[in-house]
Order: C-alpha cells, then structure tokens, then sequence
C-alpha cells in the first residue's frame, strides 16, 4: 500500500475532526496527538515498503530458483511476500491492513496518559477504521485510473518492467497532482 504523504495528513486531519473536535477524545496537546497518529499510519506504510523490498531482495538472491520452478518474477516476489507478512502478522489486504492501523491508534489511545476518551476504545477504533478505509478507497481510484490509462497506450508495455514502473510512477504523480496531493 503506498499512500501519498497529503493523503495521510489529510486523513490524520479527519481523525483529529471526528474525535477531538467532537470532544470523543480529550488530548492534552492536539498538535502532539496529530503527529502521533500520523507516525502509527507512516510507520504501518513503511512496514509494508520493507516487506516489499525484503521480499524483492530475496527473490533476486535466488533468481536462479525462480527460473528453475518457471515463475514470474513478479508472482515470486508475491509469494515470498505473503510468507514474510504471515510471519510478522502484517495484512496484506488494504482494509484488513487499515483495521489493524486502526488497533493500533485503539491501543495508543488507551495507553497515551495525555488522552483520554468519552466513548468505548473500540466505538472509537471503528470511527477510525471507517475513516482509514476512505484512504483505501482514494488510493485504489488513483491506481485504477493509472493502469487504465497505461492500458490505453497503443503500444502494450508489460506491468514490472522498468519501462512500465517509470510511467506508471509519471502517470501516478499526475494523478496526485490532479487530486491536490502532491
């Protein structure tokens, strides 16, 4: 999951709205709070980033036995992936993924002595969950219309290759641009 750093303010902005101007949680320090949460989201992010590459790093050490099995680069760097985010309990899925973003702002909210709350932690966690899924759904649209407009070329270019990863990070930032995210 990559999501644009205005995306990610944007939506700690709308935590901080929900909760805290709602007076659902009370924080000592409100600029405090945002960049806490702001860390949990960034911090999820850059645990995928590095299962990613991890797992990108991996599968290049044993290219030779990707060739031998006769599979794709991409499919293996997906498996390899998949194992190391079982073994560390990391949700691959986006919403089961955001779900567990949302336990762990839950949990950072009952053990954060300068916050406290006036409704269940886990009333609060599923107002947070709904809000981090509205990141999923926006990052989802930006990716769909990016390959769309990628399969639009008259020239096939095939997803993975360098040439394909070039234009699709162009056509990507575009898209942010576009939206105001960038």
């Amino acid at each position: 999951m990559k999501l644009p750093a205005k995306l990610v303010e944007r939506t700690v902005e709308r935590i901080v709205k929900e909760l805290v101007e709602k007076e659902i949680l009370i924080v000592d320090d409100t600029q405090k709070f945002k960049q806490d949460i702001m860390e949990i989201i960034l911090n999820a992010i850059k645990e995928e980033k590095e299962l990613e590459e991890e797992a990108e790093k991996l599968v290049e050490e044993h290219l030779h036995l990707v060739k031998d099995e006769d599979i794709g680069y991409r499919t293996a760097v997906r498996k390899v992936k998949e194992r190391l985010a079982e073994e560390r309990n990391i949700h691959l899925d986006p919403v089961e993924r955001m779900n567990q973003v949302a336990h762990r702002i839950k949990k950072y909210i009952e053990t954060e002595t300068s916050v406290d709350y006036t409704e269940h932690p886990n009333k609060i966690r599923r107002r947070i969950f709904e809000i981090l899924k509205d990141i999923v759904r926006e990052e989802k649209e930006i990716d769909r219309e990016v390959r769309q407009r990628i399969k639009s070329y008259s020239r096939k270019i095939v997803e993975g290759t360098p040439e394909w990863r070039i234009l699709y990070q162009r056509i990507y930032e575009d898209a942010l641009k576009k939206r105001g995210l960038m």
